[in-house]
């Protein structure tokens, strides 16, 4: 019986020995399995944003279709707001971007080194300034050349921005 005894103690002695190694190795796989999902939630996030900027984008040009340009101007707003988080989240990695960012974020989001983004962001400026007019009583209707301009040069911007998040999105893979 002692020596049976031996046995079985030995044979506890051995896989308490493997425990540690094993341990890491769990470790290391439970590590990798949060920055796959760290980087799915951010992916996914990224897509949300960019689906939506899709979305609103549609809806102005329905809402600019029938001369809804209040609508018009705020939902070119949210679709130019919903790309910039889209690249913020995808520039730090941050899954809740701000409700709310200033030119000083906007800017280094939009500018490159091969592609000014002054222009780019003057222009979203220019539309979260003329989409927080509605709210005001002194509206003044706008010529309807210079609204399809405005949403000439939003799809503009968006395709540009969009050709920008999945070539960024495409690299990291």
């Amino acid at each position: 019986m002692a020596r049976n005894w031996s046995i079985i103690e030995a044979h506890c002695n051995h896989q308490e020995d493997f425990t540690p190694r094993f341990q890491e190795h769990y470790d290391s796989i439970q590590s990798e399995f949060r920055h796959n999902l760290d980087d799915y939630r951010l992916r996914n996030t990224i897509s949300d944003y960019h689906q939506l900027s899709t979305y609103h984008i549609k809806l102005a040009e329905i809402m600019n279709s029938h001369n809804q340009f209040q609508a018009f101007l705020i939902l070119c707003d949210w679709a130019l707001a919903s790309m910039v988080k889209a690249l913020y989240i995808q520039k730090y990695h941050e899954v809740h971007p701000p409700k709310t960012l200033t030119m000083n974020e906007i800017l280094p989001l939009v500018h490159t080194d091969t592609e000014p983004g002054l222009d780019i962001a003057l222009f979203i400026g220019t539309i979260q300034h003329m989409s927080s007019l509605v709210d005001y009583p002194y509206e003044q209707l706008l010529e309807l050349k210079n609204i399809e301009r405005l949403f000439l040069r939003t799809e503009e911007i968006l395709n540009e921005l969009s050709a920008r998040l999945m070539k960024d999105s495409n690299q990291l893979s």
